[in-house]
């Protein structure tokens, strides 16, 4: 196996590049001002790995001052060729044998992907279940269409569980929790596996709860598995959509931002039932029109022959993984995929504040930014989000001894 290729380091990757809503940062990008050295940016979900080079633009394979189709409009599906090898993923590696052309749509990436996806199948007061901790621009997009997104403490549960004997009930308790804040208004469930932030991986058996009580209400179920790619331990990614009963009510996501290294092109599909990715497109067409033939066709070679970056890139990953997790000093559990460890600060906090904000002002002043937890969900105000595929090896632990050495001193 070839060592991956890394990005080299330009200043818009040192900068305060953003991941949530500016607010959370405002009062850190003034504390990162004071700081005078190389900024560390563990709160960006991002890859310092190189892309495949059959998905870079301009690469040998698709020379774009050759193929002046590049420049006209593409179908807004998306272009044909590219729909057929996404069909040809998810029916191998998704198990999604319904998969044809009317199930798939090519978004501007998981975002857009997401955004069309709750335009399209709920309406303005519809409760939705957003199970926590989870991707922070959810909440927002729902509200942004007029949706009650209602947090479920997901995780918590599955924590607890896992402490209990074995002989537990783990499929009553988590039932029981999705059925408690289910109402007449509920319409939908979102849920991210594997996770983001805190590298859950949902197992068969919780997507089997899941989907009962979705079926038993008649539920819609939005899938965000933008991080399919990087699961370890002997850990499996299954696709919620492939359940009995699912297909037809299961609006799958993906993209190639993550696995990939693909952020900046933007290019993600989703993938439905008919009627439902009938109405996403219709959505997407009237917000983008359709996602860049060029951008499409660098995500097709990511595709086509990607796969030897995926193995590097999960290798590469793993090792990075294991390296924060035995350093950190802050606790977190063990990542069972993704690219982030989800870091519990409540004991750096001074006594009496109600967040970790602190904490995260003092390690900007050390050049290190995180992700505030209170955008994962109402329950993470005293947690902190660090991606460890941000930078290089020699960074990351860089960057965690500057974390632990600021933590240090706090508490």
């Amino acid at each position: 196996m070839l060592d991956c290729e890394v990005v080299p380091r330009f200043p818009s990757l040192s900068a305060p590049a953003q991941s949530m809503p500016e607010s959370l940062f405002a009062s850190l990008y003034r504390r990162l001002e004071q700081f005078e050295g190389r900024v560390i940016p563990f709160h960006i979900g991002d890859t310092y790995l190189a892309p495949p080079p059959a998905a870079r633009l301009g690469c040998q394979h698709y020379p774009c001052d050759a193929a002046p189709e590049l420049y006209r409009y593409a179908p807004p599906p998306g272009k044909t060729e590219f729909i057929d090898a996404v069909i040809d993923k998810v029916r191998e590696k998704n198990g999604m044998a319904f998969a044809s052309a009317v199930n798939v749509q090519i978004t501007a990436g998981a975002t857009h992907a997401l955004s069309c996806a709750v335009r399209s199948i709920l309406s303005p007061g519809d409760q939705i279940l957003v199970l926590a901790p989870y991707w922070p621009l959810i909440r927002g997009i729902s509200r942004s269409v007029g949706l009650r997104p209602v947090e479920v403490p997901f995780s918590h549960v599955l924590l607890r569980q896992e402490d209990r004997q074995e002989n537990s009930d783990t499929s009553c308790s988590i039932e029981a929790l999705l059925e408690s804040f289910v109402t007449p208004e509920t319409t939908a469930i979102y849920m991210c596996t594997p996770n983001n932030p805190d590298g859950k991986v949902y197992t068969r058996a919780e997507l089997e709860i899941i989907a009962k009580v979705a079926k038993r209400h008649n539920l819609w179920v939005i899938a965000d598995e933008v991080y399919e790619n990087f699961v370890y331990d002997g850990h499996q990614h299954v696709s919620i959509a492939t359940l009995e009963g699912m297909a037809e009510r299961t609006l799958t996501v993906f993209s190639f931002s993550k696995s990939y290294g693909l952020a900046g092109l933007r290019v993600g599909y989703l993938v439905g039932p008919a009627e439902a990715t009938v109405a996403v497109r219709k959505m997407s067409n009237h917000t983008i029109y359709s996602v860049p033939r060029a951008l499409q066709q660098c995500a097709l070679g990511a595709l086509i022959e990607g796969q030897e970056f995926l193995a590097c890139a999960r290798k590469a990953y793993v090792k990075a993984r294991d390296l924060a997790f035995a350093k950190v000093s802050a606790p977190c559990l063990k990542p069972q995929g993704s690219t982030y460890l989800f870091l519990d600060l409540s004991q750096y906090c001074p006594r009496g504040q109600d967040s970790c904000i602190g904490v995260l002002e003092r390690l900007a002043e050390a050049g290190l930014l995180l992700a505030p937890g209170v955008g994962f969900g109402h329950l993470y105000q005293k947690w902190a989000r660090l991606c460890y595929t941000t930078a290089p090896l020699s960074e990351l632990e860089e960057g965690i001894d500057r974390l632990n050495q600021v933590l240090g001193t706090m508490g």
